[in-house]
């Protein structure tokens, strides 16, 4: 979706003749990708052009759920993905009764580290070194209803943030142990995990070095209103959904 505006605003002078495609001649690149049903709050892409642009300009060519409201000019040869030192997520994890936060909370720690997270992922690559990531930092809160979960690594894997919620609710529960989560870091189990919901997922941050973004006041201002607009909608979607559940009981 972003490419195509790119391309629709002329920002690219493509080779008739490349083989390699219009992406790679535009040295495009993205620092993540998302599944479906995931938010993105930094998601950054790069990609080099001639051309003046504007987060403004960008917007015009984007549908309603999709905005750009910062841009950077860094230096030569940045790849938005292979030059980003790491990722940030966060997981909204609604609160059942049956989850233990102390047991989530000391399992998480085993998470800490370079480790192969291949059970943690949806991928057949045949080379397991290509699943190694390295997370730096996860911590869990209880906020109002939720659990909130925050994971900092140097990469992620697909799916990879939402087994692992999984699997720390798996835990919490009581369904599983931490031998079980060690042996599968270590790949002396194999277990098929199911991801948690995308819904609660957001891409919080892409942390680079000596990057400067400079903020459309004006894209961010339309964001802020849009975002309330969702906000009432959905708050009122929920609280039509607590009046109707009284009534589905027998």
């Amino acid at each position: 979706m972003l490419f195509s505006a790119f391309t629709r605003l002329g920002l690219f002078e493509f080779e008739s003749e490349s083989e390699s495609g219009p992406r790679r001649s535009a040295n495009y690149s993205a620092a993540g990708r998302t599944d479906k049903g995931v938010h993105a709050l930094a998601q950054v892409v790069s990609f080099d052009t001639a051309k003046e642009v504007t987060p403004r300009m960008i917007n015009s060519m984007l549908p309603d759920d999709i905005w750009v409201y910062a841009i950077a000019r860094p230096y030569p040869g940045f790849n938005a993905r292979r030059d980003a030192k790491s990722r940030r997520y966060r997981y909204f994890l609604f609160s059942e009764p049956e989850l233990d936060l102390s047991r989530m909370k000391d399992a998480s720690e085993l998470l800490i580290g370079r480790h192969n997270f291949y059970n943690f992922t949806q991928g057949h690559e045949a080379d397991l070194d290509s699943y190694v990531r390295e997370i730096k930092r996860i911590e869990l809160m209880r906020n109002g209803p939720f659990i909130v979960i925050d994971v900092e690594a140097n990469g992620f894997l697909r799916k990879m943030v939402r087994k692992l919620v999984s699997a720390l609710c798996m835990i919490a529960r009581g369904d599983r142990d931490e031998n079980w989560l060690e042996a599968l870091l270590e790949l002396q189990l194999r277990d098929s995990i199911e991801p948690a919901p995308p819904f609660g997922l957001v891409l919080r941050e892409v942390v680079y070095d000596n990057i400067e973004f400079v903020e459309d006041r004006y894209a961010m201002r339309r964001i802020e209103e849009r975002l309330k607009r969702e906000l009432v909608m959905h708050s009122t979607i929920a609280r039509v959904l607590q009046e109707l559940i009284p009534h589905t009981k027998s």
